[in-house]
């Protein structure tokens, strides 16, 4: 999770950008792909996402490029 100024955090897990702006008495608004989600309890947030990154090691997570399937009868004829 990367904090940067006036109270936003932001977090890419599992390939979707999530986006905490803390609003202060312990109360965050929540934001996936820059979508509203709601409102939050901020230390919970902090800290579920956190245990979230150090256990999913999301920088091997690849995007599939699709590739044609060829049979090999379509390859002999």
């Amino acid at each position: 999770m990367i904090r940067l100024g006036d109270g936003i955090y932001l977090c890419y897990l599992n390939g979707h950008r999530l986006k905490i702006i803390y609003k202060g008495n312990n109360i965050c608004e929540l934001y996936l792909e820059n979508e509203y989600q709601g409102t939050a309890p901020f230390d919970y947030v902090k800290k579920k996402l956190g245990h979230l990154e150090k256990r999913w090691s999301t920088s091997k997570i690849q995007n599939y490029h699709f590739k044609e399937l060829l049979s090999k009868f379509d390859q002999s004829i």
